[in-house]
């Protein structure tokens, strides 16, 4: 007899280790049922914790709930547009036989009874409207059920009906029936405020609310509302959002990931990770081992109902480190084409590289991640940039194409250090009347700068040069000022313009001569 009870001892423990494995892997899942869907057929292949949600329209059914903790809430949360009729006037809504179910959000008409609870436990019936039955809700040997928040109305023989019931809290609903409520057993019909009832004929003296007197539902089982309501207010169900957050949502195997929630209005959370298993803290690190897509679930939940969100984590596989990495040359620019002197800012983008070089066509180079250059004469350039590591290169280029500078961007896009660069176009073909002509702003501004520019070097020489020294820089600076007077000729400036350049030549020609004979008599000493 004591081996017998052993082997029985040592079964039972080897059954409870397999059951506790599953109980811990099992996870809650939403389902949705759309219009021309059954939600019968929802509620007959959920799992315990699971919750349906019903998408707003008309749906002709009389469901039965025999499914423990089960969730059955309209998808818009509101009553007015999720509507289900019962299949005939023999028919119930709702018929729950089971524990811990959720009806939350409809409109339930067209029935025997609209809610009826049948044995029923630790059942939440909210936020619905419940009119137009035989019966609004009924309950019958059921016990420690939450009622609140519907209004049940114009129904026919009984808005709430109670069956050898008791221990249920009915609390903030609206009655409006010829019958409003009958209870043969002792129920809570308040809890910081009661119901309101169309039949309440007690006053409210001190105007809070709360009529002066208890409403009545049955004297001698002494079910009474101590804390009728003078206006019903409804109160929407506050319902739990579920949010969380994960540092990452793709790397290579294997990968951590850390999610955070941060959900909304919840009392429990649970995680679901797939066949990988489950958890219900706040806050958690897991690792992915091998490659693949893993869609991570967060359901959270409070009295009112449940939400839940997902995430979708790609793992990939790791690469292996005998296989070279090469470089991946990419970079961009922030024009390709203008006038010159053109400067282009160049962007490096490549990756995998542990040197860059960079050729901008005009025989200039450059190592730098993030280069600006200027192409001082017009043309078409090829710039490249080859990026390397030591298992190679690669290269990439792209087409500058740089413009004459025309007379009317010359003046911002010209400096006067720049002016060698510019190609100026010539017309000789009647040089008497261009000479008769203006010429443009941006020619004004350039010549008469570089005439300044001479005029500088001559005013700062100060005369105690030897004449080998000095003879070189003023016979330079002569010329270069004969040059930008025939310059100016060709390019159609004013006889005003070059009466003046021609007194300046003048004056640097005696000033030349004036600073030779100073040198030579200085030689002779």
């Amino acid at each position: 007899m004591t081996k017998i009870r052993t082997f029985r001892k040592v079964c039972l423990f080897a059954i409870f280790l397999f059951l506790v494995p599953i109980s811990e892997t099992s996870a809650a899942e939403n389902v949705y049922v759309s219009p021309g869907e059954s939600i019968q057929e929802a509620v007959d292949n959920v799992l315990p914790g699971d919750t349906i949600f019903v998408k707003p329209g008309e749906y002709n059914e009389s469901i039965q709930i025999n499914q423990d903790n089960l969730t059955i809430i309209s998808y818009s949360k509101n009553p007015y547009n999720t509507v289900i009729t019962g299949t005939d006037k023999e028919s119930n809504v709702f018929k729950v036989v089971a524990s811990n179910v959720t009806i939350s959000g409809f409109s339930i008409s067209d029935s025997k009874c609209g809610i009826y609870l049948n044995v029923a436990q630790n059942c939440i019936i909210n936020n619905n409207i419940i009119s137009g039955n035989n019966i609004g809700i009924c309950l019958s040997k059921s016990e420690n059920n939450t009622l609140s928040n519907n209004i049940v109305s114009s129904n026919v023989d009984c808005g709430i009906k109670l069956f050898t019931s008791s221990g249920n809290t009915i609390y903030n609903n609206f009655f409006n029936n010829t019958n409003n409520a009958r209870d043969d057993k002792l129920n809570t019909w308040n809890r910081t405020s009661g119901n309101c009832w169309s039949a309440y004929t007690g006053q409210d003296v001190d105007a809070d609310g709360i009529g002066d007197t208890a409403y009545v539902v049955n004297r001698l089982t002494k079910s009474m509302d101590h804390r009728p309501l003078i206006n019903f207010i409804p109160e929407l169900p506050v319902m739990p959002e579920a949010i969380f957050t994960s540092n990452v949502t793709v790397g290579y195997a294997p990968l951590t990931v850390e999610f955070t929630d941060v959900s909304e209005n919840a009392s429990s959370l649970l995680w679901n990770l797939g066949n990988l298993g489950i958890s219900n803290s706040s806050d958690f690190l897991h690792t992915f081992v091998n490659e693949g897509n893993y869609t991570v679930i967060l359901n959270v939940t409070n009295e009112n109902g449940s939400d839940s969100t997902n995430v979708t984590i790609h793992v990939l596989k790791a690469p292996d480190p005998s296989d070279p990495i090469f470089p991946e040359v990419k970079f961009g620019a922030n024009g390709t084409v203008g006038y010159v002197p053109l400067t282009i800012q160049f962007f490096d983008f490549s990756e995998n590289a542990d040197s860059l070089s960079w050729g901008f066509g005009d025989g200039k180079m450059s190592c730098c991640p993030e280069p600006k250059h200027t192409f001082c004469c017009p043309g078409n350039y090829t710039v490249s940039l080859t990026a390397k590591n030591d298992n190679g290169s690669s290269s990439a280029c792209v087409v500058i194409r740089v413009l004459k500078a025309n007379h009317s961007s010359t003046e911002n896009t010209v400096s006067p250090e720049d002016a060698a660069c510019i190609v100026n176009p010539k017309n000789t073909e009647d040089s008497g009347s261009s000479l008769r002509n203006e010429s443009n702003g941006a020619e004004k501004l350039l010549n008469r700068k570089s005439l300044e520019s001479i005029e500088n070097f001559a005013l700062s020489f100060t005369g105690t040069q030897m004449l080998a020294e000095v003879g070189p820089s003023v016979e330079y600076e002569i010329l270069r000022l004969a040059d930008t007077v025939k310059t100016l000729r060709e390019n159609s400036v004013s006889r005003s313009e070059i009466r003046n350049i021609s007194i300046r030549a003048m004056f640097f020609g005696f000033l030349g001569i004036a600073l030779g004979l100073s040198a030579f008599r200085r030689s002779r000493k």
